[in-house]
């Protein structure tokens, strides 16, 4: 008795099939990528909402008076002769404290300061403990120089921006390294992180505790009518109309809408 033939793939049924795989890694890799990122996006959004808390802990221990960007710095008082060395990073500095080191006793976790889709996430920021690495970084519109923010003095602390996400190793950040009319500052690259490439969202932590994610263009959009408004950012019209990189008021606003923005944010 004759056995039955055993039928085989031919080279074109074994291509096609190739073929079908290939086109189907090709369509669920980028997703599961996107999926990879959304979930690390919202892990550095649970890191910030956590260091907003911290922030608040420390405001009610210190009479609503929220930690200094830079408490010990090259050019804080009693630190005017100290060695300069502002947003460098592991090997330069030393001795700046930052409000890392004030909040840390807070949080406990040196993790907390870290987001794991920051490209820059390994490196030591500014602050003198290098536990604390790239990721967070103040709100230097309201946050920057020496003299102590209270709570007292925010109108909006749940339209304003205490902490965002930064690649810098600078303890703070304004919308200034955003603009193209800040003259170098496209030229320096992107210091706002974003998630999910260009024209990506930032996490961002409010002075009332809450954090949310936002593309830059919101948080720099002005509220309301140009001379009265404000952003989330911190900026203020006051109907100054004056140009330059320094300008406040109107004028900043002017300079944050979304066409004036580097076009890597875009």
């Amino acid at each position: 008795m004759l056995s039955a033939s055993k039928r085989a793939f031919t080279l074109i049924e074994l291509l096609v099939v190739i073929a079908i795989i290939a086109i189907l890694a090709a369509i669920l890799f980028p997703v599961f990528a996107q999926a990879r990122e959304s979930a690390r996006a919202i892990s550095c959004l649970s890191n910030m909402k956590q260091n907003g808390l911290a922030w608040g802990m420390y405001a009610q221990d210190y009479d609503e008076v929220f930690p200094l960007s830079r408490a010990v710095a090259a050019g804080a008082p009693g630190h005017e002769s100290d060695p300069g060395c502002d947003c460098n990073g592991d090997d330069a500095c030393k001795t700046n404290v930052t409000w890392k080191q004030l909040t840390q006793p807070y949080v406990k976790n040196y993790d907390m300061y870290r987001c794991p889709s920051n490209v820059n996430s390994s490196f030591g920021d500014e602050d003198g403990n290098n536990n604390f690495k790239i990721s967070y970084g103040t709100n230097g519109v309201v946050m920057w120089g020496w003299a102590p923010l209270r709570s007292v003095s925010l109108n909006r602390p749940s339209e304003t921006v205490m902490l965002l996400e930064t690649t810098w190793a600078c303890a703070d950040l304004g919308d200034w390294v955003a603009r193209k009319e800040t003259p170098p500052a496209c030229q320096w690259g992107q210091g706002f992180n974003t998630h999910r490439g260009k024209n990506g969202i930032s996490n961002w932590a409010f002075f009332d505790g809450h954090a949310k994610a936002y593309k830059l263009d919101n948080v720099f959009k002005t509220q309301g009518d140009i001379n009265t408004g404000y952003n989330l950012i911190g900026r203020q019209g006051d109907g100054n109309n004056c140009s330059g990189e320094n300008c406040s008021g109107t004028a900043a606003l002017v300079q944050d809408a979304g066409n004036n923005t580097c076009d890597f944010y875009k």
